[in-house]
């Protein structure tokens, strides 16, 4: 039995003697935590920077000779 399959079979036994409401209250608190841990992530890592793909038609004559590959350009704004 792998680690994942008995953290499973633990977490489905532990919910046979929890009622509805405890594990909706448990859901809703883990929620709660899980977004400010995003928070924070966001926080301590905010992304400034705004990257846009550029799908256009333009070709430039070194994509023209490899026809077989797909040509895009990245902007930062």
């Amino acid at each position: 039995m792998t680690l994942e399959e008995l953290f499973l079979e633990a977490d489905r036994i532990g919910n046979k003697y929890l009622t509805r409401n405890d594990i909706e209250e448990f859901n809703q608190q883990f929620s709660k935590e899980v977004a400010e841990i995003g928070d924070l992530i966001e926080q301590q890592f905010p992304d400034t920077e705004i990257e846009v793909i550029d799908y256009s038609n333009t070709i430039t004559k070194k994509s023209r000779q490899k026809r077989n590959q797909k040509t895009y350009r990245t902007t930062k704004l």
